[in-house]
């Protein structure tokens, strides 16, 4: 997947007033952020990506590592995790 704020993904934002388009759009065109922006003023504003683009270690999510059958266990005890604490769980 493309990285949000670029050609092939661009940020998307939704506001009520002109006045916000324009302050959202200084803010990426100064970070270089590709954006497309929708003036909506009956629904609520979306300033998720913007949030994305400002905060990117908020929204990455890691995944936790996995324990191999082979691998010496977690608890300590000498033994691989399949003769182990794999059965306990």
């Amino acid at each position: 997947m493309a990285k949000l704020g670029t050609d092939k993904r661009p940020a998307i934002f939704r506001v009520k007033s002109m006045d916000r388009v324009e302050g959202i759009a200084s803010i990426c065109e100064k970070n270089g952020w590709e954006y497309i922006i929708g003036i909506e003023p009956d629904k609520p504003e979306d300033l998720s990506d913007l949030e994305r683009l400002q905060n990117p270690d908020s929204a990455t999510v890691r995944a936790t590592e996995t324990i191999g059958r082979n691998d010496p266990c977690p608890c300590g005890s000498g033994l691989k995790y399949k003769k182990c604490c794999m059965n306990k769980n």
